[in-house]
């Protein structure tokens, strides 16, 4: 009896188990199904059904935790009243930092009496409800919103409590004020007690101090912020110079400036170092002018460019009697003839448009285009043409306009711009320039459509005969591949103010982008003095949607793939989670169109990214079609991986690497990876390097 009563046990208990495993397996099929919808409906920005709004409220924490990170990327102001009830009644820790940061995202497009209502209740009541990172995002995310009031408020509440609230969590939101130019004394006064000399000054005092510059208390004090040259971490050296290059005191600035400039060992500080250097006057500098004259011929790149553009930047004029002035200009004006090949051509270029800037017509003795150059270098030449103001520039950019090469159609164009901009009482180039302009809306290029756009938009070119033109232009253009040719028509004829152009601006209330409605929706506006909002329908249906959730669920959680380039190979991890659709795009151009192969990186901004992934190599190309943006809470560190974009939900192919941490990309640009390994290579790339391809770790 004894034994019989065990195997009916054991049976029971098998049965009770296999029953357990069936109600898993269930239960994560539900929440898989849930997942899946949650992300559809936040690519297609379909919320009107309310389902999405549902899911805020479902049992499952997870559930709301992705239903709330959605609505971070869709951004609707009526959900933050669900997003407030989160923070205060939900008792799941993710679900609250998801609503803290969706509302961080949101607040800024309500009404500002509604903004200040918002930030009043987060400091001083709802910021009770909040616990541990939670709270630390929530101080971070007001500074994405708030007013000055809310800024002195936080000082008020934790300005004195360093154990409740870090520096460094306290500092970043005083930065994200000071990105929107909301900035207080008590602020100043609160970044200012952690200078210190032992290195224990957080790198985000220093961010916040920068993006804050020109301060009276900071001017104050400035002796003993410029000490921090010598702190060891290059993040704080790094903003520290380019505090330095805001406040310009020349007695007690220069000096650490140079020091940093010569010495530091991390060649992003030095880039930081020579752009602050030319932002003072340096006509009697003549040691640092011999300086960033030896950096023109530096072995790294990046600090080369740097160099040149900023000393092109500096306003400096040519001094025959000056030595080091003298010298330098002459070394310009050899990197610009470039004879022999002797430099590369992203430094001829660079060297031709600061000579430009700088010796103005003179330049044009030292630039000249050869046909046989590659095409950036001959863009970036006519840039320069225009750049030097002279009307001896107008011919050689004229034999540009109707070029078979769109890259040079375009930069002929914008040469000419410049050149009409700074000869604004030239009437004859500003007509001809006006009808070249007038002839290029009839091209089928996306970037000199565009251009010519936007150049008949320029107040010196405004004319009402240009209205048929651009309507013609308007009505041949197609989305998606001439979205931003679009935009810009529809915003120059809201400029033109013309009734005839009603019709045909009311039609583009009826178009599947977005950003193409708003565009339409300000230029009626301008003309009839009318809202038309009612005339637009309350979803969008994307052009492009790939909801392969079986590609999806079948990439692994974490996701390595290497970048194998000219310079060494770059590994880099993608955040399938945080940008899900994002990722899939990613990797199918790479893996099965094999798109990013032989593509260049067409813009390297130093000390900030680099950007490839354009098949036209100009920076206008895509794959095609357009992705949504997928923002997440995560920031841009160095080594972020992030998508470019013209604007929200218009991200195709091109990416971005970052070289520092860009705070102020966070929730702007879609981050979807980070370099894991070959920072360094990163930092040696060259404009024009190519990517040989992208492929996933197996």
């Amino acid at each position: 009896m004894k034994t019989l009563f065990i195997i009916i046990s054991a049976v029971l208990l098998s049965i009770s188990f296999l029953f357990s495993q069936s109600d898993s397996a269930e239960t994560a099929k539900v929440q898989r199904e849930k997942i899946d919808l949650i992300l559809q409906m936040q690519d297609k920005r379909t919320i009107f059904d309310g389902k999405l709004i549902s899911f805020i409220s479902d049992q499952d924490p997870l559930i709301r935790e992705k239903a709330i990170l959605a609505f971070g990327s869709i951004q609707d102001t009526n959900v933050i009243p669900l997003l407030l009830d989160r923070i205060s009644n939900d008792n799941n820790s993710k679900v609250v930092y998801a609503a803290v940061f969706a509302i961080g995202q949101t607040a800024g497009l309500m009404s500002k009496g509604k903004r200040e209502e918002l930030d009043h209740d987060l400091v001083w009541a709802r910021m009770d409800q909040t616990r541990g990172i939670a709270k630390d995002r929530l101080i971070e995310e007001i500074g994405k919103f708030g007013s000055e009031q809310a800024l002195n408020d936080l000082i008020l509440r934790f300005g004195n409590d360093q154990i409740a609230v870090k520096p460094s969590v306290l500092a970043m939101s005083i930065a994200r004020f000071a990105i929107r130019n909301v900035v207080s004394r008590d602020a100043v006064l609160y970044l200012l007690q952690f200078i210190r000399t032992d290195d224990s000054t957080p790198w985000q005092v220093m961010y916040a101090l920068q993006r804050i510059g020109k301060h009276v208390e900071i001017k104050n004090n400035l002796e003993q912020i410029a000490q921090l040259w010598k702190h060891r971490d290059p993040l704080v050296r790094m903003q520290l110079a380019a505090l330095l290059g805001k406040t310009r005191d020349s007695l007690i600035c220069l000096e650490p400036l140079r020091k940093l400039f010569d010495t530091d060992p991390d060649w992003r500080v030095r880039v930081n170092a020579v752009r602050a250097l030319c932002n003072f006057d340096l006509k009697s500098q003549n040691e640092i002018v011999r300086r960033i004259e030896s950096a023109f011929f530096a072995g790294n790149t990046n600090l080369a460019t740097a160099a040149i553009s900023s000393f092109g930047n500096s306003g400096i004029k040519f001094d025959n009697s000056n030595s080091e002035i003298k010298s330098a200009f002459n070394s310009l004006e050899k990197i610009t003839r470039n004879k022999g090949n002797t430099f590369l051509w992203q430094l001829q270029a660079e060297a031709a448009l600061a000579l430009a800037k700088l010796s103005k017509g003179d330049a044009l003795k030292s630039i000249y285009i050869d046909n046989d150059a590659g095409i950036p270098l001959q863009a970036q030449l006519l840039s320069a043409c225009g750049a030097t103001g002279s009307l001896e520039a107008a011919p050689i950019l004229q034999k540009y306009i109707g070029n078979e090469n769109y890259i040079l159609y375009r930069s002929a164009i914008d040469g000419l711009r410049e050149l009409c901009q700074r000869n604004p009482d030239n009437t004859n180039l500003i007509s001809k320039t006006y009808q070249d302009a007038i002839e290029a809306l009839k091209s089928e290029d996306v970037t000199v459509l565009t251009t010519s756009a936007s150049l008949l938009g320029d107040s010196i070119f405004q004319n009402k005969e240009s209205v048929p033109a651009l309507i013609d232009a308007l009505d041949r253009s197609n989305i998606p591949d001439d979205v931003e040719a679009m935009q810009e028509i529809i915003s120059t004829l809201g400029k033109l103010n013309d009734t005839r152009s009603v019709k045909i601006l009311q039609q583009q209330l009826e178009q599947r982008d977005n950003t193409i409605v708003r565009a339409a929706l300000s230029a009626l506006r301008s003309i009839t003095g009318s809202d038309y909002s009612s005339q637009i329908p309350a979803y969008f249906e994307p052009i492009y949607i790939d909801f392969d959730m079986d590609y999806l669920h079948a990439l692994p959680e974490t996701i390595s793939v290497t970048m194998e380039t000219l310079r060494g190979d770059v590994q880099m991890m993608l955040f399938k989670n945080a940008a899900p659709f994002t990722v899939m795009s990613f990797l199918k151009l790479a893996t099965q169109r094999g798109f990013y192969r032989g593509l260049s990186f067409h813009r390297i901004v130093p000390n900030f990214v680099v950007q490839g992934g354009d098949p036209r190599g100009d920076g206008w190309g895509g794959p095609g079609y357009a992705i949504r943006s997928e923002f997440s809470p995560l920031s841009y560190e160095t080594g972020t991986v992030g998508m470019a974009s013209s604007g929200k939900d218009t991200e195709g192919s091109q990416f971005f690497i970052t070289q520092s941490p860009q705070p102020h990309l966070d929730g702007r640009y879609t981050i979807f990876g980070k370099v894991t390994k070959g920072m360094d290579v990163v930092n040696r790339l060259e404009l024009d390097d190519h990517i040989l391809d992208i492929r996933i770790n197996r």
